[in-house]
């Protein structure tokens, strides 16, 4: 993905890593990238009787739901992470 739109993004990355900025830079970059493979669909497969962003709340991604979690669902995902980590075995 972000070959498609930097020549080297490692540099951005690092950047990005260092200033403690790198799940919203993934984030972002996620959303720039699902936004045009959908406008992609738009333009091949959708009449030109409804704009993009009309297009796009019909199918329900027009709208950015931040949906957060609960105290206990943010232990239950930390606690099944350690479970995870605590069971990995690497082998040479």
């Amino acid at each position: 993905m972000l070959f498609r739109r930097y020549a080297s993004p490692f540099l951005l990355v690092d950047q990005m890593l260092l200033t403690g900025q790198f799940s919203e830079f993934v984030t972002e970059i996620f959303d720039y990238d699902t936004d045009d493979r959908l406008w992609n669909i738009f333009l091949h497969k959708v009449d030109g009787q409804t704009s993009f962003n009309d297009w796009k709340a019909s199918i329900g991604l027009g709208q950015n739901s931040n949906i957060e979690m609960t105290k206990n669902e943010i232990e239950t995902t930390i606690n099944d992470s350690f479970d995870i980590l605590n069971g990995f075995e690497p082998t040479s």
